[in-house]
């Protein structure tokens, strides 16, 4: 996925020492990496919450709306150009959930018709609670799907065609409204996957003829740019975030966002360890893990307490108090499986949630960043459960 430097020269002589991670990093994309600002076969989306909240309570407007509103769209592939309109793509969907007793990530799985065409994309829109809209309204889904399994995780969703076979259809756009407490809406662009860009694709093709994916030997989704598999995503991170402020205003409190594709869905899976680099304003430095399974949610001053701008964001690089500096950023290593020590994929998202006063019930406002990698691949193989 591509890298887009967006830290400031006067970090670059802290950050060119912080992990080898940095080392690593190239000025071009291997082959087989995939791009996340075109279509994709493959979507994901980072982060879904079942449940609901009453937006605007006590006032004329007010209504009930769902957590997650997950948005799918459909357009003719480039590749394919000009379709037929209103043709159907469907769309095979599996709410992922983070480890639970056993590292055991449940999973529930549904598939979706999307209708597209040269002059008419289509879309849907679903949340994982079977929540019904207000009214005559379609905003909290004009589809009612499964619910989830489990109170958060990541949706991943891919193309298939009349035989729920995954084919090459790399026109799949999403995203997600998130509303945690009721009036703190954000939105989040799903993360789309490419197909082998060798698969040929006549133009005009309709579902029936588009390119079969090819399966590994227990029918899993491969991502390892191989011919007939899917592009390769990274294991590593880096960006901006703001650290935590709760003691003095403004208030505001920043929550990343973690998960891997190395996922066997509905069975034990071995947790992910990725080390993680802050640096504050001044360049200094505060190093700390999180390890997860399969999908994992945790706020800065949660990960390490001294993750706020009232420690860390003040501290200078001979230790000691200088003036206050909210923001700074984050850079990670290379994810490992915890047990067999090998790289895994890693993708996310950090949040930064502005509030009224100190806590995270609080927040009235959130912001999302994508973080950028470094444009290394990491092969490897997601396990839906059929």
């Amino acid at each position: 996925m591509k890298f887009i430097t967006k830290c400031a020269l006067a970090l670059m002589p802290a950050l060119a020492l912080a992990t080898p991670a940095f080392a690593q990093l190239v000025t071009t994309d291997p082959a087989g990496l995939a791009d996340p600002s075109q279509p994709g076969s493959v979507i994901i989306w980072p982060r879904f919450m079942t449940g609901s909240v009453t937006v605007f309570p006590g006032t004329p407007g007010a209504f009930t709306a769902a957590k997650a509103l997950i948005e799918l769209g459909a357009v003719c592939p480039a590749a394919a150009a000009p379709c037929a309109d209103n043709q159907t793509i469907h769309v095979r969907l599996h709410w992922v959930c983070q480890g639970t007793t056993g590292n055991v990530c449940p999973e529930t799985d549904f598939t979706v018709p999307i209708t597209y065409g040269t002059s008419s994309a289509g879309k849907i829109t679903f949340n994982p609670s079977a929540l019904p809209s207000p009214g005559a309204s379609d905003y909290n889904g004009s589809t009612i799907v499964p619910i989830a399994p489990c109170p958060r995780g990541y949706l991943i969703g891919y193309a298939v065609d009349q035989f729920d076979r995954p084919v090459k259809f790399d026109g799949l756009i999403g995203d997600v409204i998130q509303r945690a407490f009721g009036p703190d809406i954000a939105s989040e662009e799903a993360i789309t996957i490419q197909a082998d860009p060798r698969l040929v694709v006549t133009a005009g093709a309709n579902p029936t003829s588009t390119p079969v994916i090819a399966l590994g030997s227990t029918g899993g989704l491969i991502f390892d740019g191989g011919p007939g598999h899917y592009q390769m995503v990274t294991g590593q991170l880096q960006g901006d975030v703001a650290f935590d402020s709760d003691l003095t205003p403004p208030f505001h409190d920043g929550a990343l966002t973690l998960f891997t594709l190395d996922v066997h869905s509905g069975l034990a899976n071995h947790p992910t360890a990725v080390a993680i680099d802050f640096f504050n304003f001044y360049e200094a430095q505060i190093s700390t893990e999180f390890t997860f399974t399969c999908w994992g949610q945790v706020q800065l001053s949660t990960l390490d307490p001294n993750l706020t701008v009232g420690l860390f964001g003040s501290q200078t690089l001979n230790g000691t108090a200088g003036a206050r500096h909210d923001k700074g950023l984050f850079v990670s290593g290379q994810a490992i499986d915890t047990v067999t020590g090998a790289d895994v994929t890693l993708l996310g998202i950090f949040q930064t949630g502005e509030a009224s006063a100190g806590g995270a019930a609080n927040i009235t406002s959130v912001t999302t960043v994508r973080p950028g990698n470094n444009s290394e691949p990491i092969p490897t193989t997601f396990f839906p459960s059929f």
